[in-house]
């Protein structure tokens, strides 16, 4: 090889390959997660039959999931204040993502798992609603014909004539905190890989802990662990949330908004699976068909961001 072939510039279709590469690291890594965080709903579940209130329940992982965020800055050098210019950005996802993790807790803590789910992961529809906003992400007639089925789902998910009270509160919990999950992934996805992933961790923690820790004590009554496995499912709950996180985080930096949150439904199949074998939660048919409505519409719209983005 002589110097000239050296001095070239890469391939088009070389760094074309590296792109899809990362790409699809992405979306495996991007499943990992989605295990990690059926795992740790699991766990919320668990707890909350034990008599923890869901914001005792959110600041527990909180604390786990910042000293170990903590940790990982440390082991690879990366500052936890993260780059000064991309600090708003970190605080607005920090608080976001607690924001919509409180949320979502409570909701499990009043549904069935599957059903908090399933309503809680119609985030891709905010997400790549967000993402033509902030990310300039195409979000056409397609795109909002299938955000209206899913929405529309959820009814069949939450069956509102047969409800109580506190599902119905649930299920709004949820929908929300699948607003604020959507606006968060979107901001890891701004500041790219400027931001280390463990950086995202330690933000998502320390404004998850503030919030829960005051509000804990001001509407709900917190308690110990009393025994060994309430303790065992204090540490599983933060080692699978900062697992999750850790997997998410990496993920969105490396594939695109859109299809990327498509392997996060897996949620769903895996809170279906572990409601049913752990907790006994047989789900409803038409529960199953608006889970099957709400993947098969978020699954349609990450394949024609896909499609799109290929043929641009």
């Amino acid at each position: 090889m002589d110097e000239d072939t050296l001095l070239l510039p890469p391939d088009n279709n070389s760094i074309a390959s590296r792109r899809r590469r990362d790409e699809l690291k992405g979306y495996v890594l991007m499943a990992a997660s989605a295990f990690g965080f059926a795992a740790n709903s699991a766990c919320v579940k668990a707890l909350s039959l034990c008599g923890f209130p869901s914001l005792e329940i959110v600041f527990a992982r909180s604390v786990l999931q910042l000293f170990l965020g903590l940790l990982g800055c440390l082991y690879y050098g990366a500052s936890p204040l993260g780059p000064p210019a991309q600090r708003p950005w970190l605080v607005l996802r920090g608080a976001a993502g607690a924001f919509g993790l409180a949320c979502f807790f409570y909701a499990v803590t009043v549904m069935s798992l599957a059903s908090a789910t399933v309503v809680f992961f119609t985030g891709p529809v905010f997400s790549a609603l967000f993402a033509s906003w902030m990310l300039g992400e195409a979000y056409g007639w397609f795109d909002r014909c299938a955000s209206a089925v899913c929405l529309l789902a959820i009814i069949l998910v939450v069956n509102p004539q047969a409800v109580e009270f506190d599902e119905a509160r649930g299920a709004v919990a949820a929908l929300v905190g699948a607003m604020s999950g959507a606006l968060a992934y979107c901001v890891v996805r701004k500041v790219g890989r400027a931001v280390h992933s463990m950086v995202h961790v330690v933000y998502f923690g320390v404004l998850s802990m503030a919030g829960s820790g005051v509000l804990m004590f001001l509407v709900q009554s917190p308690r110990w662990p009393r025994v060994a496995r309430e303790w065992w499912l204090v540490v599983a709950l933060g080692a699978f949330s900062f697992v999750g996180q850790v997997l998410l985080n990496r993920g969105l930096q490396l594939a695109p908004a859109g299809p990327a949150t498509l392997m996060r439904n897996l949620d769903v199949v895996f809170a279906f699976v572990l409601g049913i074998t752990l907790f006994g939660e047989i789900p409803r048919l038409a529960s199953v068909l608006g889970a099957v409505l709400i993947v098969a519409c978020t699954v349609a719209m990450g394949l024609h961001k896909w499609t799109s983005s290929s043929d641009a």
